[in-house]
C-alpha cells in the first residue's frame, strides 16, 4: 500500500474508533478502541480497529480496508459504521473468544501453542516484533491455534516479543513447548502429490499419510513429487522443523532428497534419485530443478 494511502486509510480508521461506539449495544459503552497498524505476513501492512471489553480476555480487530474501499465509492458513511459494527459483535461472539482460553497467562495458552514457517526476507518488519528462529532463508515463529468447536474457521495469534515479556517466559521454553505439543496442527503428513490431488478432487478419496509405520512406502517410491503438511493443512510447512519428520524422511529417500518451500502451508520433497540437476539462484530465494539430460 502506498503511503497516501495508507495515511488516508488511517484517518478513517481513527474517525471509526471515534464514532463506532454510537453504532453498537450498550455493552459497548464502556469498551476501548483503538486503532493498529498489524504487519502481516510477507510483508503486508493493514490497518485495523480493535475493540477490548472489560471483561473479556481476547481484543478482537476489524481490518478496515474493505470498508475505506466502500466509502471511497460512495457508499453512506452511516451504512459503512453499520456493517464495521456488525463485524465488531460477530468477532465478540466468536466460539474462540469464550472458550476459557486467556490468551495473557501462558499456563492458559502453552498446550495451543504451535510453529510456522515464513520468508525471512518478505517478513524482516514483522519479524522484529516477534521472537524467531532462522532457518535458511526462513524464520520460524509461534502461534497460538484456539481450539474452535465450531466449522466457522481457524482462529489463531501469533507470539510477539510483548506476548514474551508478559509471561515471563524466554524464547526457547516457548519453542520448546510449541515443538512439544501433540494436536492435529503438529501432526505431520506425507503424501504423494498424486494421491493427494486425487483426495481434493473426489470426496470419497483418501491420500495415505507415508509417515505412517504401518504404511507399505515400496511402491510408492517411484513417485516423484511429495506434500510434507499437517493434518489440518493450515501453516503445515513447519513440519519440516521437527526432527522426527526429517530422520524418518532420511529413512524413506535413503539417497536423499530436496525440499521445496512451497507455502506457509505445505514444503514439496523432491526424492534425488540421480535424474535431476539443481540450480541455485544467485540470492538463494528458490531452488530449482530440471531434468538431466541423456546425451
Amino acid at each position: 500500500m502506498i503511503a497516501r494511502e495508507m495515511i488516508a486509510e488511517k484517518v478513517f480508521a481513527e474517525s471509526v474508533a471515534k464514532d463506532i461506539r454510537n453504532f453498537l449495544p450498550e455493552k459497548y459503552e464502556n469498551a476501548e478502541f483503538r486503532v493498529m497498524q498489524m504487519n502481516k505476513n510477507n510483508g503486508v501492512q493493514m490497518i485495523g480497529v480493535q475493540v477490548r471489553l472489560q471483561e473479556e480476555n481476547v481484543c478482537p480487530v476489524v481490518y478496515v480496508e474493505p470498508f475505506f474501499n466502500e466509502i471511497r465509492l460512495g457508499e453512506p458513511v452511516e451504512k459503512v459504521m453499520n456493517e464495521i459494527a456488525k463485524c465488531m459483535e460477530e468477532a465478540g461472539n466468536a466460539p474462540f473468544v469464550h472458550n476459557g482460553i486467556n490468551p495473557m497467562d501462558y499456563d492458559s495458552v502453552k498446550e495451543h501453542l504451535a510453529v510456522m514457517l515464513v520468508n525471512t526476507q518478505a517478513n524482516k518488519r514483522m519479524l522484529q516484533e516477534m521472537p524467531h528462529e532462522n532457518i535458511e532463508d526462513l524464520s520460524a515463529i509461534c502461534y497460538v491455534d484456539f481450539p474452535v468447536e465450531s466449522n466457522d474457521g481457524k482462529a489463531t495469534m501469533k507470539v510477539k516479543n510483548e506476548h514474551l515479556k508478559m509471561w515471563n517466559v524466554d524464547a526457547k521454553e516457548m519453542f520448546h513447548q510449541a515443538r512439544a505439543n501433540t494436536q492435529p496442527v503438529n501432526t505431520p503428513i506425507l503424501q504423494s502429490m498424486d494421491e493427494m490431488m486425487l483426495s481434493i478432487f473426489n470426496e470419497e478419496g483418501h491420500a495415505t499419510n507415508l509417515l505412517d509405520e504401518n504404511v507399505d512406502f515400496g511402491f510408492r517410491s517411484h513417485d516423484m513429487l511429495y506434500a510434507l503438511t499437517n493434518v489440518e493443512k493450515q501453516y503445515g510447512a513447519s513440519m519440516i522443523t521437527q526432527p522426527e519428520v526429517l530422520n524418518k524422511l532420511e529413512q524413506l529417500f535413503p539417497e536423499g532428497f530436496y525440499v521445496l518451500p512451497s507455502s506457509v502451508h505445505e514444503v514439496l520433497i523432491v526424492p534425488d534419485n540421480g535424474e535431476m540437476d539443481v540450480i541455485f539462484c544467485e540470492r538463494k530465494e528458490w531452488i530449482g530443478i530440471e531434468e538431466r539430460s541423456s546425451a
